[in-house]
């Protein structure tokens, strides 16, 4: 936990921690209301920030449903998925292109 100036209570809200995640254009839309208008405060760890603008929003009636995306591959690769984390730069420019050339999310061989 980061210090209590930065965020007052023992524990964060439910977030979406790994190498990515997806969310509603509802919701997109929402966060970019509120940046917009100033209401977001700024916290160090962008996937621990969503966490708490989306608890702040759905305190004001935003209806938000988390569910598990069994494409988000924390380490290494699968065809057909969403998210790969851990990708050195090479393997990144591999993937990019072979979505782009193929239209779909293809691993990249050794």
């Amino acid at each position: 936990m980061g210090c209590h100036e930065e965020w007052p209570e023992d524990t964060y809200p439910p977030w979406a921690h790994g190498p990515g995640y997806v969310v509603s254009s509802d919701i997109a839309k929402a966060i970019y209301k509120q940046l917009n208008n100033g209401r977001l405060k700024m916290f160090k760890l962008e996937d621990v920030a969503m966490g708490i603008w989306i608890a702040d929003m759905k305190k004001k009636g935003l209806v938000v449903r988390y569910e598990k995306e069994e494409r988000i591959f924390h380490e290494g690769c699968k065809n057909g998925y969403v998210v790969a984390h851990y990708q050195a730069p090479k393997e990144m420019l591999c993937l990019w292109q072979k979505l782009q050339e193929e239209h779909r999310a293809t691993c990249c061989g050794d």
